[in-house]
């Protein structure tokens, strides 16, 4: 936002947690203080009466154009609607996921032990990668009945050059690899070929080649490495955690696919590969509650995918995966609001800012500069047109006079 101030007031009586008035309605001193710590811890500066006079109208700013959404029906629209459900939702996962996962990782001091005698060792590393388990599983067969690992490697990657080099990664350090791909890697045995493993981008067979190790592990090199050793800990941990996690959600569900229904729905997103209603009826799954949801109900949750995520499905595996994955998400969405996660202040708190943020991203968007005038400029102009349709009064004594004692964090 661009700082600005609308006009300053002296009162002989006054409010002394009111910082400023908007239409009357107050931006008091507990309002203001925590986000403009948080304001000056993020951008490393000192309070003085420069940054809290434009921080304050930065937050007037905001209240005059969220009231310019209002009056002109934006948050209202039924495209802000659900971009407000799914900023609801994310923020509401994201509690649960603290919750019921980051809560429960414990690391002992043997594991970081273990994982600093990973980060002081280099691995040459290969793998074969596969788009669902069903294939990896097969080739993880030939690989066993005597198929060459090569033959697999020009069949299975698309990049040239890993379809020549047999899937030759190359040399890898602890932290530059998928979490799940280094966790399998760094414990096995060279020349050992691993289990399929689920990566973020699929599945693969990995292979340690050739590793190079530091024979010299002192303890002082361990414990100015522990912190970064305990993030990475938790990083390698959450990911096992997190599949366990929902694996027993989705083996709860006991979804039983319609192999007709999932064609039919297949066939309706290849021909088309849109987020639209079909308005069909056919049953696609049944859940252990008996429900059904037919080829509608499954294209009302594409709606709640990104664009990669949709334009994933090109089979019925990546189909099942990714409505397996919606019906977990739901349940895990459920079981948060029975937990009553989201009426903390913390999570009102952040809900608030991120809608706050959306609403003043889409409105100043629509600003379109005149010719020769910049962005800026422009925005200085809607700003100050909208300005003349509210009530701004900003008490300057008060702005003034509370105690301050954040320094910048260098």
């Amino acid at each position: 936002m661009i700082f600005f101030i609308i006009c300053m007031i002296s009162c002989t009586t006054h409010n002394e947690e009111e910082l400023a008035l908007v239409n009357g309605n107050e931006i008091t001193l507990n309002d203001f203080l925590p986000k403009y710590k948080n304001f000056l811890s993020k951008t490393h500066q000192n309070d003085n009466l420069s940054n809290r006079y434009a921080f304050l109208n930065s937050m007037i700013d905001e209240s005059i154009i969220l009231q310019h959404a209002k009056i002109i029906g934006l948050d209202s629209e039924t495209e802000m609607l659900h971009q407000k459900e799914k900023i609801h939702d994310q923020l509401l996962l994201n509690e649960y996921y603290d919750t019921k996962i980051m809560n429960k990782i414990e690391i002992a001091d043997n594991e970081l032990r273990q994982l600093f005698k990973h980060y002081k060792t280099r691995l040459h590393v290969r793998h074969l990668y596969a788009p669902d388990l069903e294939t990896i599983k097969d080739m993880a067969e030939q690989i066993r009945s005597g198929v060459s690992w090569d033959s697999l490697a020009r069949i299975c990657f698309e990049d040239s050059i890993l379809k020549n080099n047999g899937g030759d990664l190359g040399w890898y350090k602890m932290g530059e690899l998928d979490p799940a791909f280094e966790i399998t890697a760094f414990e096995l045995s060279d020349g050992e070929i691993s289990r399929p493993i689920k990566t973020r981008k699929g599945f693969s067979l990995i292979q340690v080649l050739e590793r190079e190790k530091d024979i010299f592990l002192t303890e002082q090199d361990y414990q100015l490495n522990k912190e970064w050793l305990k993030q990475m800990a938790i990083r390698y941990k959450r990911l096992p955690f997190l599949r366990e996690f929902t694996d027993n959600i989705l083996t709860g569900l006991d979804v039983q696919f319609n192999k007709n229904g999932l064609n039919e729905l297949l066939d309706e997103l290849l021909m088309n590969k849109e987020k639209r209603a079909i308005y069909s009826d056919s049953p696609v799954l049944k859940l252990h509650n008996k429900k059904i949801l037919t080829l509608d109900d499954c294209m009302q949750y594409f709606s709640t995918l990104s664009d990669r995520q949709f334009e994933r499905i090109n089979s019925t595996e990546t189909l099942k995966s990714v409505l397996s994955g919606i019906l977990v998400r739901n349940e895990m969405i459920k079981d948060a609001k029975d937990l009553h996660l989201d009426r903390s202040r913390s999570f009102q708190d952040t809900f608030k800012q991120e809608y706050t943020s959306l609403i003043l991203r889409k409105t100043v968007g629509q600003i379109e500069p005149s010719q020769g005038v910049n962005w800026q400029q422009e925005y200085f102009r809607f700003r100050d047109k909208i300005a003349l349709n509210n009530d701004i009064l900003i008490d300057s004594i008060n702005v003034r006079s509370f105690p301050m004692v954040l320094e910048a964090t260098i």
